[in-house]
């Protein structure tokens, strides 16, 4: 995996159960106790899926819903999603968007990572425009995201972007290409059709 941002950390989770068994008696009872009644046999457990497998860095928490794009190599679908970074040198950056497949159980590998380098990373604009290539035997095109209401992105030719909100923050809109070419002279307009802040247009490469 290639990114833009290397990140050590370990995420450990640990969880219990604290059982307090309780007693009741009858100091001055004369009578036999009663006859025990055998207990009903227990309802088999339920059969349980195991989580999806990931292919992952250990600290790049996922956030929020993975992303289709429909297109698909032998390994799976190309998807991009959040993730969580922490880098005391980027304090403002808090998210990274990575571009992985999806295979056919839904486990999920990472091949890029693209985040914000420079500033807030939801300052209003774009951000983390990140230049296609081939990656790990996986071709992604580029990709990056916008902080604003964008209801259309455009680039040099006018050709327009794929998009999708991100679950996790609405306000930031992921968007990509069906070219690894980069993307000139970005553009992001409203849902009336006008111009949103430019941000950062700069394109980077993993």
């Amino acid at each position: 995996m290639k990114n833009r941002l290397v990140i050590a950390g370990t995420v450990v989770a640990a969880c219990g159960v604290l059982a307090v068994p309780g007693l009741l008696t009858s100091a001055n009872a004369e009578t036999p106790p009663a006859a025990p009644v055998a207990a009903a046999p227990a309802a088999p457990a339920a059969p349980v899926s195991p989580p999806p497998t990931r292919d992952a860095a250990p600290e790049h928490e996922v956030l929020g819903d993975v992303i289709g794009t429909g297109r698909r190599d032998s390994s799976g679908e190309l998807v991009f999603y959040g993730v969580k970074l922490q880098e005391p040198q980027l304090p403002t950056t808090t998210f990274g968007i990575m571009g992985g497949i999806r295979d056919a159980a839904g486990g999920l590998k990472d091949v890029i990572v693209a985040n914000e380098f420079a500033g807030s990373d939801k300052a209003p604009g774009f951000h983390a425009v990140t230049g296609g290539a081939n990656l790990d035997g996986h071709d992604v095109p580029s990709f990056g995201y916008y902080a604003g209401p964008a209801a259309k992105i455009t680039a040099a030719g006018n050709v327009v972007a794929h998009q999708a909100k991100w679950s996790a923050d609405p306000n930031v809109v992921v968007f990509w290409f069906d070219s690894a070419a980069d993307p000139g002279r970005l553009r992001a307009y409203d849902a009336a059709g006008d111009n949103l802040p430019a941000g950062h247009t700069g394109v980077g490469h993993g």
